[in-house]
C-alpha cells in the first residue's frame, strides 16, 4: 500500500512536469513566432532556456553555422550571468519582479544593446565541428547531448551540467543550442533535457525562417549590381532618418560620375557596370559606421549622412570625391579607368521635408556639373527659403 502511494505520488509529480513543460513550450513557441529576424529569434530562445518562468538555466549559448566556414560553428549569442554574484543578484530580482516570459524578453532585448562578458565571449568563439565540445558532439551526431564531451572551451562550458540540442531548419542543421547550470550545480533532468530538445527545434526554424526573410528583405532593398540599397530603399531610410533626427543635424550627398555615357560608349556596358561596382564598394570603404550609401539611379548616388552638419559633411563629401579620382578602377582585361565624380551637398532644415532634402541636393549636384565638375557644391539657404548651390 505504501509502495503504491509512494509510485502514484511520483507519477503525480511527474504529470506536474510535464503539464508546466508544456505550458513552457507553449509560451516558448509564441515568443519564437514573433521573431521575425534572426537577432530577434535568438534573444527569444536565450531568455526562454534561462528564464526562471523559461527552463531557468543559469546560462544559455548559440552557436550558428556559416556557410563559408562549414568545419566550425560560429558563436552568435549568450545570456547569463558572468560570476556568482551576478548570478544571485540576476535571479533575485527575477524571483522578486514575477515578470511573465514575454515582458522579460522585452526588457532584455532593450538590456542587451550593451553586450555583456558572457555574451562577448561567445561572440568571438569559434568553435570546430570535429572537437569534442558537447556543442560539436550535439551537431555530428544530430541528438542531444547532456553530460558529455572532454573539452569545455577553455573554462567556458560547465560540462558536468551541460546540455547541447541541434537546432534544425528545413534544410538541415543551422546550429547548437547549449545551456549548463554552472552557479548552482544542478543537472538537468530528463523532463528538461526533452523540453530543450523541443525548444531547439523550434529555435532551428525560428532562426532558419529569420535567415531566410532577412536574405529576402535585404534583396528588396538591395540593388541587384551594386549590393547598395536601391532607390526605394533609400527614400525609407531618408525618412526614418528624419523621423529619428529630432534636434540633429542631418545631411545628405547627391553623387555622379563625370562623363559616364563617354565611358559606356567607348569601353562598353560591361565596363560601366564594373565602374559601377567599383564605385559602391569604394564608398563603402570610406563611409563611417552610421553612414550610408544606395544607388539613387543610374551613375547617381546618395549617401546619408545623420549627426553631421554642414561643416562636418563637407569634409565627408570631399573625402569621397578625393577617394573616388585618387585611384583608377579595374574594369576588364586588365583595363584600368579613371573617373572624376561631382558632389551635391545639403543639410537638412528643421520642418523641411524629404522631397525638399532631395531636391536641394541635386541642385547642388547640378551645380556642381554646369561648373567645371569633379567638385563640391553645397545647397546655401536664401533670404527667400529658395536654395542656391555653392561651390566648396
Amino acid at each position: 500500500m505504501v509502495a503504491r502511494t509512494s509510485r502514484l505520488a511520483q507519477l503525480e509529480a511527474e504529470n506536474a512536469a510535464l503539464k508546466r513543460a508544456i505550458e513552457q513550450l507553449h509560451r516558448i513557441a509564441n515568443l519564437l513566432r514573433e521573431s521575425l529576424d534572426v537577432e530577434a529569434a535568438c534573444d527569444a530562445v536565450l531568455t526562454a532556456v534561462t528564464a526562471g518562468v523559461g527552463l531557468g538555466f543559469n546560462r544559455a549559448m548559440l552557436f550558428l553555422t556559416s556557410a563559408d566556414a562549414r568545419d566550425e560553428l560560429r558563436g552568435h549569442m549568450a545570456l547569463g550571468p558572468a560570476d556568482e554574484v551576478e548570478a544571485d543578484r540576476v535571479w533575485r530580482a527575477i524571483e522578486a519582479g514575477q515578470a511573465d516570459l514575454e515582458t522579460l524578453y522585452q526588457h532584455g532585448r532593450e538590456a542587451r544593446r550593451l553586450r555583456g562578458p558572457l555574451d562577448e565571449r561567445v561572440r568571438a568563439l569559434r568553435v570546430p565541428v570535429a572537437s569534442d565540445s558537447p556543442i560539436a558532439l550535439a551537431l555530428r551526431e544530430g541528438v542531444s547531448v547532456r553530460a558529455r564531451g572532454t573539452d569545455d572551451l577553455d573554462g567556458l562550458l560547465h560540462l558536468p551540467t551541460a546540455v547541447a540540442a541541434p537546432l534544425r531548419g528545413p534544410h538541415g542543421a543551422v546550429g547548437v543550442l547549449y545551456a549548463d547550470n554552472r552557479f548552482n550545480g544542478q543537472p538537468c533532468d530528463d523532463v528538461i533535457e526533452h523540453v530543450f530538445v523541443l525548444v531547439a527545434d523550434h529555435a532551428g526554424r525560428a532562426v532558419d525562417n529569420a535567415r531566410h526573410f532577412e536574405r529576402a528583405s535585404k534583396a528588396a532593398r538591395t540593388d541587384a549590381m551594386t549590393g547598395l540599397g536601391h532607390h526605394g530603399a533609400f527614400m525609407a531610410a531618408l525618412e526614418r532618418a528624419l523621423a529619428a533626427a529630432g534636434d540633429e543635424p542631418l545631411s545628405l550627398l547627391m553623387l555622379d560620375l563625370d562623363a559616364f555615357k563617354r565611358v559606356n560608349d567607348t569601353w562598353g556596358h560591361l565596363a560601366g557596370d564594373a565602374l559601377l561596382v567599383g564605385l559602391a564598394e569604394r564608398l563603402t570603404r570610406e563611409l563611417r559606421a552610421g553612414q550610408g550609401a544606395y544607388r539613387y539611379g543610374g551613375e547617381e548616388f546618395a549617401v546619408l549622412l545623420p549627426g553631421l552638419d554642414e561643416r562636418a559633411a563637407a569634409a565627408v563629401a570631399e573625402r569621397l570625391r578625393s577617394a573616388i579620382a585618387a585611384h583608377p578602377f579595374p574594369v576588364a582585361d586588365g583595363q584600368a579607368l579613371s573617373v572624376t565624380c561631382s558632389v551635391g551637398l545639403a543639410t537638412w532644415a528643421k520642418g523641411q521635408s524629404g522631397a525638399a532634402l532631395v531636391d536641394a541636393a541635386d541642385q547642388a549636384l547640378l551645380t556642381s556639373k554646369r561648373t567645371g565638375k569633379n567638385r563640391v557644391t553645397t545647397a546655401r539657404q536664401g533670404d527667400d527659403g529658395s536654395r542656391r548651390g555653392h561651390s566648396a
